[in-house]
């Protein structure tokens, strides 16, 4: 559990990149807060809980959706550049792997700032602290989970690939109420889809993983409304 709760650690980090005036502690536990929203309720109804809580500390509601905006695409980013790497580990190594991932966030950047967007779409500036402390979260939590099934009969980059796909079905319109079912489905699916191993296992993997992540958000996140409590 603590493992798993450093990854909340690196995301206040990364709030208080573009918060410097809100306190740590309160960085902390609207994140656990947040979190935990999100993985209950369904289509990331849970991200309303950022502004709720953080609008204060900018001038406007604009300003902190740009931010949040910034912030998820970080984490897609991220999500992207670890999905990249563990399928290149496993089809080919990882020192060919590594690379080709750190060269995607750059690619990412381009591409986006490139791209014709309306003005309340922030361009995006090479923002190397925050992208490492998004892969430091990212790859805690998936340390977490993977070192708790030390048992399972995947490799640590079989296991990425499926937990990666369970992750992103964490922000599409299709995240069911605390996930259930959508995210097994999405971890067992893209397992098969791009190692072979049979959904019914990926299945019985995705379940265990996403049991513990329910539970140790619920923990966190209920200490954190204790906290929230009355803060103005």
């Amino acid at each position: 559990l603590w493992l798993y709760g450093v990854s909340y650690l690196f995301r206040t980090l990364r709030w208080k990149y573009y918060y410097r005036r809100a306190p740590l502690g309160k960085l902390f536990f609207t994140t656990a807060v947040n979190t935990l929203l999100n993985n209950l309720l369904p289509a990331r109804l849970g991200e309303l809980s950022i502004f709720a809580l953080l609008r204060g500390y900018d001038r406007d509601i604009k300003e902190t959706a740009r931010k949040f905006l910034k912030v998820r695409l970080l984490d897609a980013f991220t999500l992207l550049s670890f999905f990249i790497f563990a399928v290149l580990a496993v089809r080919f190594n990882s020192l060919l792997a590594l690379p080709v991932a750190l060269s995607l966030y750059p690619l990412a950047l381009w591409v986006w700032n490139r791209l014709p967007l309306p003005q309340r779409f922030p361009r995006l500036k090479t923002d190397a602290v925050p992208f490492a402390l998004s892969l430091g979260a990212s790859l805690s939590k998936l340390l977490a989970v993977y070192l708790l099934l030390h048992f399972i009969p995947l490799d640590f980059f079989r296991f990425s690939i499926g937990f990666i796909g369970g992750e992103i079905s964490t922000v599409l319109p299709l995240h069911s109420v605390a996930g259930l079912g959508s995210y097994e489905t999405a971890f067992s699916l893209t397992l098969k889809l791009f190692t072979g191993e049979s959904f019914k296992k990926g299945f019985e993997i995705a379940f265990l993983s996403h049991a513990f992540l329910l539970f140790a958000s619920l923990i966190l996140g209920l200490i954190s409304l204790f906290f929230l409590r009355g803060r103005p």
